[in-house]
């Protein structure tokens, strides 16, 4: 009989890359935005005499649940993400409403080392159009970080949690570094847990973060349009910039961060430009994954080498 996989994806930790491999592996069904594999309740109605061994719901917001998801929603007065408040609260009442639904569920977690996850933190802010500073931004993240009840990336909760829910032994946890520097391992790895054959594929990179001349520019350009639109009023001033960001997102503006570069070389913005400080909040919180071998050589980005 087939199962239900669970992948509560974080951002910036794979997720794109494996959604388009959990649609293209022939004995997994996956619809984009759906659940357990069907579009909604009318694609559930048309039958296609196909098998799976794993119906699949995948969706980076189950491990930071807001009520904006599936949605862009800005504050325009600074153009970031509006903070919520409450995650792990947040994250165990999505918890229960799955195991609810989908009681028997195999869980795929897959974490990113924290200095990772912040500065791919500070690209998707970028994408969405922030004009702040990267200190500033760096301090938000550190504002939500500090309070352990805000705390979404508390791996050890995470963890904890869905193992409480649906057992340890259907807990699948691997490290997106793995992915990162052994696509094809990692996938091995996955299909063997998983207990389904090997299939060819190759879903490319997706989703990736700016780079770092581009995290450099975006948000001076970003600060440009936003004064130059801030004079037409505020409604015409929020329909500009939101067309501004859909620019930004799809990374259109390429060709004038490109000629910006050749005006002003060497303007980047790289890891050693983000503060440690703020690893502070982080110590301490996956120390469950100590005990996993794919994550020994790792320890330095989960901070297990201090």
């Amino acid at each position: 009989m087939a199962r239900h996989l669970l992948h509560v994806g974080y951002g910036k930790a794979g997720s794109t890359f494996l959604q388009a491999w959990f649609e293209r592996h022939p004995e997994l069904r996956y619809t984009p935005d759906g659940l357990g594999g069907f579009k909604d309740v009318y694609d559930l109605s048309r039958p296609t005499g196909r098998t799976y061994k794993y119906y699949v719901t995948s969706y980076e917001g189950l491990s930071l649940p807001v009520r904006s998801a599936g949605g862009m929603h800005l504050d325009f007065v600074s153009a970031r993400p509006v903070p919520e408040t409450g995650a792990k609260g947040k994250q165990a009442e999505v918890c229960s409403v799955l195991k609810s639904l989908y009681p028997e569920s195999r869980v795929l977690i897959v974490t990113r080392g924290f200095k990772g996850l912040i500065v791919s933190g500070y690209s998707e802010c970028v994408k969405l159009g922030t004009r702040l500073h990267l200190r500033d931004v760096c301090r938000e993240f550190s504002e939500c970080l500090r309070v352990d009840a805000d705390h979404y990336w508390d791996f050890d909760y995470l963890i904890r949690l869905y193992a409480g829910a649906f057992g340890a032994e259907n807990l699948i946890v691997m490290p997106y570094e793995l992915l990162r520097d052994d696509e094809d391992r990692f996938l091995a790895i996955l299909e063997e847990r998983l207990g389904v054959g090997h299939a060819e594929i190759e879903p490319g990179r997706l989703n990736p973060s700016l780079s770092p001349e581009e995290l450099y520019w975006y948000p001076l350009i970003s600060r440009a349009v936003s004064a130059a639109a801030s004079r037409l009023g505020g409604a015409r001033f929020q329909k500009i910039y939101r067309r501004y960001v859909s620019q930004i997102r799809g990374n259109r503006l390429r060709p004038l961060v490109k000629a910006l570069r050749l005006l002003r070389p060497g303007r980047k913005i790289t890891d050693a430009d983000f503060a440690d400080d703020i690893l502070h909040y982080c110590r301490g919180k996956a120390t469950l994954l100590k005990a996993n071998p794919l994550y020994a050589p790792y320890a330095a980005e989960y901070l297990w080498d201090e």
